[in-house]
């Protein structure tokens, strides 16, 4: 015949099945919680975003500087139309101002008439892009008129901040 002691010893075993699963169910879903914030953030750290470029004509890496923790500059060169370049920008960053002396929204010529040479600046792009914890702002100029490394130049500046 059993004694209550074992019989209270048989019962106190060990620990059910089903509270080991529940706990690690539960780290689960924190750590997909957790990974769902982390990753965008630090894949933007490890791999940052490139300059959107546009797709038509060629386009040619001037310049590339580093301005500071966050701050990166590109200056290109391109065959396109400044104009065209522009609209480009306006399509993927949204918010553009165009030089008062430029004729952009007319037609795709930049209407004036300088010795070649004689850098124009024709406008300006900015665009906001979230990644993760951190957004990236976007700034593009646009100028034209030049004689070497194609007619349009544009700088793109990318600054990463929280």
């Amino acid at each position: 015949m059993e004694t209550p002691t074992t019989q209270a010893e048989g019962r106190q075993a060990g620990v059910p099945l089903w509270m080991p699963l529940l706990g690690m169910l539960v780290a689960l879903c924190f750590a997909v919680l957790v990974g769902a914030r982390v990753f965008p953030t630090l894949g933007a750290l490890l791999f940052p975003p490139q300059p959107p470029l546009p797709t038509s004509g060629e386009v040619r890496l001037l310049l590339t500087e580093s301005k500071g923790l966050g701050k990166d500059e590109w200056l290109y060169g391109t065959d396109l139309n400044a104009c065209e370049v522009m609209r480009y920008y306006a399509d993927v960053l949204g918010d553009c101002k165009y030089d008062s002396s430029v004729n952009c929204k007319v037609g795709t010529g930049i209407g004036m008439d300088v010795a070649s040479g004689v850098p124009i600046p024709v406008g300006l792009c900015m665009g906001k892009q979230v990644i993760g914890a951190y957004s990236v702002t976007w700034a593009v100029q646009v100028a034209t008129n030049y004689v070497k490394d194609g007619q349009t130049h544009f700088r793109i500046t990318r600054e990463v901040s929280n």
